[in-house]
């Protein structure tokens, strides 16, 4: 067995392959991944091929999924491949490492297969490759997993990171249950203090609100517990729940966790057509049971106690590149929003369906008002943003703005720019009282200035610059008589920008 990180071993494996033309998952599996776990120190008779894997989707078993390939610690897996609690508790005990193949050509960015089978399995690291591509992961049951190597396939001899997984390695860290948070270095050889064990809560790097949390939802369950221990505690007794499908006499926080997720489509009135479709989620905790209807731009939940509608929230997130497609999903949910009753048929097994009284209860819907509000006011402003787009005949990219100031900031721009192309009142115009005799009415706006300087600041919109370039005196009603040099006049007036930078 390698102890130390063998380029040479690794770069006969790649160079082996590659006198086949793989065609096939198949051939990823026995001409490269077998080589290459043998390469890695993995024993032949650790080595578990299509081996099912059990989860749950709520409180219904799944269909067992069979992973390409997990390595054990023991050799007898082949005992434990049925679907009992003695059997998963086994495979837990026992699961190293998970290779997920691919057909050439066919990785996805999207790893969720091989995480369902480590999930469930408890195994400590997984890989995914499809023979031109390779992934590799430790897990970390606090945080996000640990990426430790993502290349291509021929690139792995110059990556000794690859060594992380030898069976040496992977082993020490399941035997002695540490968390993988970093590496002291991704470097040849694997030595005992490779993987960084989190054993003192200086260790811990949860922020304290995490923490605080995780003691609220265990109670007296966490006194006298150091801070890795109640985190260990919570993440064990959670996972326990979770693998039994607990409902009842559990702790209230699970309601927070979801348990299954289906697909759905929303109704509004009378619609024979879905409006739109997406998922929904289901959490459930005694005797309350909560559905999370969600797409690209439509939120809405309902919450149910022992089976009878007691509360319900619809609301919307549209963050469209552009502002044409935004506008268009405006109008989407502008119907969703607008609607007496809106229902979700979830596609199920029991054909579930939610009905939201929503043009009636506001009882219920508490945030009616505010939402709807929020709604005219996000839309108006990008209907302002596209009469700008078509006058300027630009297109913004549009970019999401988080900071309330910022926001705050940009909204007032598009305002000023939109009143500007349209005439309309964006500032004030002073003169001094000594510059006519006699009161007079504006009765159509008339150019004041024009390719001066005029003092009002430069106003940004999604990167563009626009400045003020010319004014305009507005219809009102200018009153000069009795007024002297030291007077100011005021004048309501309109200034238009023009872009400068982009």
């Amino acid at each position: 067995m390698q102890k130390t990180y063998d380029k040479a071993a690794i770069q006969s494996v790649v160079d082996e392959f590659r006198l086949s033309e793989i065609q096939s998952e198949s051939e990823v599996r026995s001409k490269f991944i077998v080589r290459l776990s043998e390469v890695l120190g993995y024993p032949s008779q650790l080595r578990g091929e299509e081996f099912p894997v059990y989860g749950y989707g709520g409180r219904e078993a799944l269909r067992a999924k069979d992973a390409d390939f997990i390595f054990f610690t023991d050799k007898s897996f082949s005992r434990y491949r049925t679907n009992t609690q003695k059997n998963k508790a086994w495979v837990r005990d026992h699961s190293l490492l998970i290779i997920e193949a691919k057909k050439p050509g066919e990785m996805s960015e999207d790893l969720g297969q091989v995480q369902f089978y480590t999930m469930w399995t408890k195994a400590v690291a997984y890989i995914e490759t499809d023979g031109e591509d390779f992934k590799g992961y430790f897990v970390n049951p606090i945080s996000s997993d640990l990426e430790v190597i993502d290349s291509k396939v021929d690139d792995l001899p110059n990556k000794p990171e690859i060594w992380n997984f030898s069976y040496e390695n992977v082993l020490s860290i399941k035997q002695k249950g540490c968390i993988v948070k970093s590496f002291d270095s991704r470097l040849i050889a694997m030595e005992d203090n490779a993987c960084q064990i989190i054993t003192e809560d200086s260790e811990l790097d949860i922020p304290e609100a995490t923490l605080s949390y995780i003691r609220s939802c265990m109670g007296r369950n966490a006194e006298g517990l150091t801070n890795v221990q109640m985190v260990s505690r919570f993440l064990n007794t959670t996972d326990s729940m979770l693998q039994n499908d607990m409902r009842y006499d559990i702790p209230p926080y699970m309601i927070d966790i979801p348990r299954r997720t289906y697909e759905a489509k929303l109704y509004v009135d009378n619609m024979i057509f879905p409006l739109t479709v997406g998922e929904v989620t289901e959490f459930y905790c005694n005797e309350v049971t909560r559905y999370l209807f969600e797409n690209e731009y439509i939120v809405a939940e309902a919450i149910y106690k022992e089976n009878k509608l007691c509360d319900f929230e619809i609301g919307y997130h549209i963050l469209d590149r552009h502002v044409s497609e935004r506008l268009d999903h405006f109008e989407l949910v502008r119907k969703c929003l607008d609607a007496d009753v809106v229902r979700v048929i979830v596609e199920n097994e029991s054909g579930l369906q939610m009905i939201f009284p929503s043009g009636h209860s506001r009882k219920m819907w508490k945030s009616k008002q505010y939402v709807k509000t929020m709604f005219e006011f996000w839309f108006s402003g990008m209907k302002k943003l596209k009469a700008i787009e078509a006058y300027y005949e630009i297109e913004f990219e549009l970019q999401v703005v988080s900071d309330p100031m910022e926001l705050n900031e940009l909204y007032d721009s598009i305002d000023f720019v939109y009143d500007g192309m349209m005439l309309q009142e964006n500032c004030e115009i002073t003169l001094p009282g000594n510059l006519f005799d006699e009161d007079f009415e504006i009765e159509e706006p008339v150019l004041f200035e024009e390719n001066k300087v005029i003092p009002l600041k430069d106003r940004v919109i999604q990167g563009f610059v626009f400045r003020p370039y010319r004014s305009a005196w507005l219809p009102s009603k200018v009153k000069f008589a009795g007024k002297g040099e030291k007077d100011i006049v005021r004048i309501p007036g309109c200034c238009e920008y023009r872009i400068v930078e982009r």
